[in-house]
């Protein structure tokens, strides 16, 4: 049986009965390794190497030392935390779950979305600081029959254009793997609403920089759920500074978690959650029956001799998240 081992936590940290599920195809074990030392003393001889939240002992220095590797899966959905360019190297499997937080993340991009355009975290904080009743300002957006352009065009973004399809909206999106996609700054140009929904990979860290964000319409708001680096956050507080767009709607940042003084976390023309956006009642039930279901797909092709013919994670594409 192949040799799967969870590098981030104990067996104790599963829910019941995902251990066993897993034994059902694999020789499965799991600890904690805080270093890639601990994973060559724990692990030196695992085939299939799971973890989730950060990455602590997965890398290379330790990988060159253990010649059974195949595969490395990352439960969620960004990559941008696992030696990719080394697997790519030494022919090592990368794979995520990008379905097991696909409807979550697409809920919360709507949310922030929403809620930016109908004021409401403002109009709240106004009401119970006894605002003016029935005043109104800022109201400056509407959402029934405005373009909306997303930046990726995987699970996620998917998603959010079905949510926001009973608002008559126009869809753009830009991806280079998806068809009849259009141009990033035609995209920009046109669209009132853009959602970012793209992975953290050296092609698209500082994607949105300081001129794609001057291509924007000046009501425009800014969402990203996806990775913080993907926008140049300088540019983008300068662009709400300077009124070059209407606004932005966040739940990444490239440092989490932020400084106080951020200048996106204090901007009143940004409304900031803390990384929530893949977190529900539902997470732990589907995050982990996405997880097994990978390491059951992973180890029956490693078994039948087919894993050259494995497909790859949609996430090792531009438009994984």
């Amino acid at each position: 049986m192949v040799k799967v081992v969870l590098v981030t936590a104990g067996e104790e940290r599963l829910p019941e009965g995902t251990g066993e599920a897993i034994r059902g195809f694999a020789d499965f074990r799991a600890a904690r390794c805080e270093t890639p030392e601990d994973l060559l003393r724990t692990f030196p001889d695992a085939e299939v190497c799971w973890m989730f939240g950060p990455n602590l002992c997965l890398k290379p220095e330790a990988l060159d030392r253990m010649p059974g590797v195949k595969a490395l899966l990352r439960s969620g959905s960004g990559l941008d935390a696992l030696p990719c360019e080394w697997a790519k190297a030494h022919g090592v499997g990368v794979y995520n779950t990008p379905e097991s937080i696909a409807e979550c993340v697409a809920e919360h991009a709507v949310a922030l979305l929403v809620s930016y355009i109908r004021q409401i975290p403002q109009y709240n904080a106004r009401a119970k600081a006894g605002y003016e009743w029935g005043k109104v300002e800022g109201m400056d957006w509407h959402i029934s029959h405005r373009t909306l352009g997303l930046v990726g065009y995987g699970n996620i973004a998917r998603r959010v254009e079905k949510m926001m399809s009973g608002f008559d909206m126009k869809t753009l999106h830009y991806d280079p793997f998806a068809p009849d996609s259009t141009d990033l700054d035609t995209l920009l140009a046109e669209s009132d609403y853009v959602s970012i929904h793209c992975p953290l990979t050296p092609e698209t860290k500082g994607l949105i920089d300081a001129r794609r964000l001057k291509l924007m319409k000046r009501n425009a708001i800014l969402v990203n759920t996806s990775r913080g680096p993907v926008v140049d956050e300088e540019a983008l507080a300068d662009a709400l500074d300077a009124g070059e767009i209407g606004g932005a709607a966040i739940d990444v940042m490239c440092e989490e978690p932020p400084n106080v003084n951020s200048r996106l976390l204090q901007h009143p023309k940004c409304i900031v959650t803390p990384h929530v956006a893949a977190f529900s009642c539902d997470f732990e039930k589907n995050f982990f029956a996405a997880s097994v279901e990978k390491l059951r797909q992973i180890c029956e092709a490693m078994d039948d001799g087919e894993w050259g013919t494995y497909p790859p994670s949609e996430a090792s594409r531009a438009s994984g998240r």
